[in-house]
């Protein structure tokens, strides 16, 4: 498996703009009123980065200690290790793709302009959003470069 690179995330991130943006562009047009963005989406999402960074602290010395950098904390097995890397591999992309859609539907609001207070709420709710989804992408690649395992040496002895 390889680690999540930044461009990946890049692209998802330029991908999800687009959508949001014409979700917005297509609900405004259809409607006449801005794309309605909840709070509480970014709430969650916010709740869902705090998990992960707290996830983290805690997953982080077992790895190491099965890496024996840290030979105090208890090793964490190989196979549990891998499994918590492929959720946050899933968990980056999905906070990547996420943020991109909250941006592009605030991108689209403003354009738009902000004269109600309707939409000034969804802004303020897809900055929200946007950037608790970025926090959560941000939770997922920590955690996921925790559980890489070392280089192997070059030695074949």
């Amino acid at each position: 498996m390889k680690p999540t690179s930044i461009r990946l995330l890049v692209v998802l991130v330029v991908i999800g703009a687009a959508l949001g943006w014409a979700l917005a562009t297509i609900v405004s047009g259809w409607t006449g009123r801005s794309l309605p963005l909840p709070v509480l989406a970014g709430s969650a999402l916010w709740l869902l980065a705090i998990a992960l960074f707290a996830w983290g602290w805690f997953v982080r010395p077992r790895v190491r200690a099965r890496n024996e950098e840290m030979p105090q904390a208890e090793p964490m097995p190989a196979l549990v290790a891998a499994r918590i890397a492929v959720l946050t591999l899933a968990a980056s992309r999905m906070g990547a793709l996420v943020a991109g859609i909250y941006l592009g539907a605030v991108i689209a609001t403003v354009a738009e302009g902000m004269s109600t207070p309707a939409s000034q709420q969804a802004v303020w709710s897809g900055v929200l959003a946007a950037t608790g989804a970025a926090a959560t992408c941000a939770a997922a690649l920590w955690i996921e470069r925790a559980c890489l395992l070392p280089d192997a040496p070059d030695d074949d002895e």
